[in-house]
């Protein structure tokens, strides 16, 4: 073969493998990028007890999967809090207060200042009941001293809220067995009935606060005993 063709295949094969270099080195890149990025999301969300079922990035943009559109709007805020994330797609995977696989942008616009406001009142809240659980005396619906603290916490962050939103006053209870669960939903009815007379005493309109009880029917833990179980959740409406 003539020189200047050696050379010419040479310099071609050259680009050649330059450009193959070069694709890996960005998919490389590309994957600590990404794996960074997921890691820290997970600390995160985990930090702030946001649930979560799993969270993907291509490159700097995250596709978190949550369980409830209520979670979904704390993932979405709080992922996009991490330093190098670009942009956050968040869906349910099924809840219970919307249909499964449902997107988020079909259930709230997260684009709304109103919604923005919400998720950031509602991230807030529950950061508040993770640092000061209201806490009752036991098998009763008297709140403890740390539990009535903890409701005056809760309503210094809802005081300011505008007047149209709503918030749900969620009572829980852990499982027990062999109980009734119709006494379970009445003492969750109470303790939630409690927090919220509370909070009206407080300031807070009662137009605006909604007393539920769940019973033992959305445990946190796996089998539905653990302490954790045994709460009062405020969700804004």
């Amino acid at each position: 073969m003539p020189a200047p063709r050696v050379l010419a295949a040479l310099a071609a094969l050259a680009v050649l493998v330059s450009g193959v270099l070069a694709s890996v080195a960005t998919l490389v890149e590309r994957d600590g990028i990404e794996a960074d990025l997921t890691t820290r999301s997970r600390e995160a969300l985990a930090r702030y007890r946001v649930p979560a079922d799993v969270v993907d990035f291509s490159g700097r943009d995250a596709t978190v999967s949550a369980r409830s559109p209520r979670s979904a709007l704390l993932a979405k805020a709080v992922v996009e809090s991490v330093d190098g994330v670009r942009s956050v797609d968040v869906v349910t995977t099924g809840s219970h207060d919307g249909p499964p696989g449902a997107h988020l942008g079909a259930l709230v616009d997260p684009g709304t200042d109103d919604a923005a406001a919400k998720a950031r009142l509602q991230w807030s809240l529950d950061r508040v009941l993770a640092d000061t659980p209201i806490t009752f005396l036991p098998d009763s619906a008297r709140l403890t001293s740390d539990g009535e603290a903890a409701v005056a916490k809760v309503a210094e962050s809802l005081v300011e809220a505008p007047t149209d939103w709503r918030f749900e006053v969620g009572g829980h209870v852990a499982r027990v067995p062999g109980a009734d669960p119709e006494s379970a939903e009445e003492l969750s009815y109470e303790r939630a009935e409690a927090v919220t007379e509370e909070l009206v005493n407080l300031g807070i309109s009662p137009e605006q606060v909604e007393a539920v009880g769940y019973g033992d029917t959305r445990p946190l833990s796996e089998h539905g005993t653990s302490p954790t179980d045994r709460r009062v959740e405020i969700s804004v409406r």
